[in-house]
């Protein structure tokens, strides 16, 4: 999503440092990780997650003011869903664990009344996946239904129906993989796939051929990493891949090929990223060390 650069803004990235680098920003009141992370006009909010058990807050950060809001809490507890996706202002929240099995939830979160609805179940239970917005629908990939194995479904809801349709799966199954969506196409990189192997594969799935594409793979093969689209490219960062990683993948679609940049200032998975302004902010998740409290901005067009 695209916002207009306050002088706030501009400040922050004048003070970003050289070469790519991090800068912490105001840590996260209530650490989270697996939390659900999108941005609505320029702020970033922060849903459920794991702190030592799954919860329903919603922390809002406007990086602005570099500052934190308590928002209402989310009608349940949610950890590990399948993201968030944001349609005409207003934040959708899909699946994830409530307890010991995945959740079929849809829950929308409305900015101006601080309130959440609830929406039409999903056709699965439904957890560790992604989701991605393209023309006003969410397309919601689903690795987890609470069962043995990974599984490789695809739904897409409508909220002008407020109805679900099941769409073709792709290829390979993707558990906690790294999404994000470019030139209306949703990426999938990633994942622990139906054999319970850490890969490398991505995947492309187009909605005007209703078909999926296998890409480039990953150079390192990784899960549970951040995902975030920045023109026009995707960002897979940190992740685990047998240990948490500092790594940042990026994946060019034009030339279908990856490229790493300056690694992350810690090892970190299970994190929530998005781009606001023209740069990477990345919330929180889960290090050795436990869940962790950091906030960082990233800005990869400076030289």
């Amino acid at each position: 999503m695209k916002n207009k650069v306050t002088l706030g803004m501009v400040a922050l990235l004048l003070s970003l440092p050289a070469h790519a680098a991090w800068k912490s920003m105001a840590p996260i009141p209530a650490p989270t990780g697996s939390a659900a992370v999108e941005s609505i006009n320029g702020v970033i909010y922060v849903a459920g997650g794991n702190n030592g058990g799954p919860n329903s807050m919603l922390q809002a950060f406007n990086p602005e003011t570099n500052t934190w809001t308590a928002l209402a809490n989310m009608p349940i507890t949610l950890y590990q869903g399948d993201g968030a996706g944001v349609i005409n202002g207003q934040l959708y929240v899909t699946g994830g664990w409530n307890g010991y099995l995945p959740t079929t939830a849809l829950f929308r979160y409305d900015p101006p009344s601080n309130s959440w609805t609830t929406l039409a179940s999903m056709p699965h239970l439904s957890a560790c996946g992604g989701t991605g917005v393209i023309n006003g629908k969410l397309y919601v990939v689903t690795p987890c239904n609470g069962y043995s194995g990974y599984a490789n479904y695809l739904d897409v809801y409508d909220p002008a129906t407020n109805a679900w349709t099941s769409l073709p799966g792709s290829a390979s199954a993707h558990g906690s993989p790294a999404t994000g969506v470019i030139n209306g196409k949703l990426y999938v990189a990633g994942g622990v796939n139906g054999s319970g192997t850490i890969t490398n594969v991505v995947e492309v799935y187009d909605p005007a051929a209703n078909t999926w594409t296998t890409l480039a793979p990953m150079k390192i093969a990784m899960q549970g990493a951040a995902g975030v689209a920045l023109d026009g490219q995707l960002y897979v960062l940190g992740g685990n891949n047998g240990a948490d990683v500092t790594t940042v993948q990026v994946y060019d679609p034009h030339k279908n090929k990856w490229k790493t940049l300056p690694a992350l200032p810690s090892g970190v998975q299970v994190s929530g990223a998005v781009a606001v302004y023209g740069m990477i902010f990345m919330e929180g998740g889960d290090a050795g060390s436990g869940t962790l409290n950091q906030y960082s901005a990233f800005a990869p067009s400076i030289p």
